[in-house]
């Protein structure tokens, strides 16, 4: 039995997170079905071979847009309306990429359908963990993440073969039938957590909408270096995988010529190693440490980008060495992401909902520069370079975690005095 912490059945906020992780799984399959169709996409519409990762910066950066919005108005009116708000926007969003009819269309409404993504970690998430208990919600976390990330591991397939017999835009139609599905069930069963006294008596307060408050709020957190850097950190162990997502299909598609069918096969044990670090997550909970946990899953994800530099360097130019390094990074990502999380937004008293608002934003905004960065020093179709670039991410993120960790101890230490 999980322990709740506001007044709400635990069969109504399971069932939330159930609507909740299928919203996510369609903001996340929008993207992975339509990759290994985006080469018709840009051939239907003359575009450049850039514009395919260039689809996947623009939804990204959609998806770092409106945080410093949605955390303080979610605190101030309420998780539940602002979800509901964003789930049918999605939807909308959708609809108007299957009627594209330009390339430049088509980016700017990927542009405003990612923006979809804000709400699940600034308020969906929110939610889920003001209402569990800490191991509670890296638990159920965890167990959404499993189901969520069955969108790249069956989307790139499943889109291969839909668009090997069908038009890119049905993808887009069965999408927004499922953001249906997904707004029905937030809209009945998502608990409202803002105003409800917790079970040890404190009350998730309904915090002013003033420019003043607010300002003062994102003031602390921005001084705040275990946030920063942690948020910092988390935006850098997700480059590589972002950065695969965005060019596997050139990798895989133009430069190993594959046919599309073979690129959503090799995506499949990539993204098998998430679920499986998933798993090993979920037994973590039962007997360790949210420090470890971290750990654990920082020194498989960087210590496997290092050997995907190393790999291609040593062994030659084929795609095939980067796999090796990718598969265990993936494994290590799946242990490290929702522990991680926990730790930056309880790292500060301000209200969860403005905390993730921004963390989500520095996260997001690092994953699409860098994934633009990476675009451009793939151009000479170097997997070497690649491999380097991601054994750099890695790096940094070993720093700005380590130095997450000093002052999290720190602070920590100083309120025991």
């Amino acid at each position: 039995m999980a322990t709740l912490f506001i007044n709400v059945s635990q069969k109504q906020a399971l069932t939330y997170a159930v609507f909740l992780v299928i919203y996510e799984f369609f903001t996340y399959i929008a993207n992975d079905m339509v990759m290994p169709g985006m080469l018709k996409v840009v051939s239907e519409f003359h575009g450049l071979e850039s514009s395919v990762a260039l689809s996947l910066t623009a939804y990204v950066a959609g998806g770092a847009s409106l945080q410093l919005f949605l955390g303080p108005l979610s605190d101030h009116y309420g998780r539940r309306p602002v979800m509901i708000a964003g789930a049918f926007f999605f939807f909308i969003c959708t609809v108007v990429i299957a009627c594209s009819q330009t390339m430049d269309q088509f980016l700017v409404a990927r542009f405003f359908q990612g923006m979809g993504l804000c709400f699940i970690g600034v308020i969906g998430y929110a939610t889920l963990q003001e209402i569990f208990s800490e191991m509670d919600a890296i638990r159920l976390i965890a167990v959404m993440a499993n189901v969520a990330i069955t969108a790249p591991l069956l989307g790139p397939l499943v889109g291969a073969i839909f668009v090997y017999y069908f038009n890119w835009r049905f993808i887009f139609v069965g999408i927004g039938l499922g953001a249906l599905l997904a707004l029905w069930g937030i809209s009945r069963y998502m608990p409202e957590s803002v105003g409800q006294i917790r079970q040890d008596g404190t009350v998730i307060k309904r915090a002013p909408l003033g420019f003043r408050k607010i300002g003062t709020n994102y003031k602390d957190l921005l001084i705040n270096p275990t946030f920063i850097l942690g948020s910092v950190a988390l935006g850098l162990v997700y480059l590589p995988c972002m950065s695969w997502i965005a060019l596997s299909p050139v990798i895989l598609v133009k430069g190993a010529n594959m046919t599309i069918i073979e690129y959503g096969l090799w995506q499949i044990p990539v993204f098998m190693a998430y679920i499986f670090g998933n798993l090993w997550l979920h037994r973590m909970t039962r007997r360790g440490t949210v420090k470890k946990m971290i750990l654990v899953g920082s020194c498989f994800a960087s210590i496997s980008m290092l050997v995907t530099y190393l790999l291609p360097a040593l062994m030659g130019q084929s795609f095939v060495w980067l796999m090796p390094g990718l598969i265990v990074y993936f494994f290590g990502i799946g242990i490290v992401a929702a522990p991680l999380n926990r730790l930056i937004l309880f790292s500060t008293p301000v209200s969860k909902g403005t905390a993730s608002a921004l963390s989500s934003m520095i996260s997001m905004s690092i994953q699409a520069i860098g994934i633009e960065v990476a675009n451009v020093i793939y151009t000479s179709h170097n997997n070497i370079n690649l491999g380097f670039y991601c054994a750099v991410a890695a790096i940094v993120y070993v720093i700005c975690l380590g130095g997450c960790f000093l002052t999290h101890h720190g602070e920590k230490k100083a309120a025991a005095y």
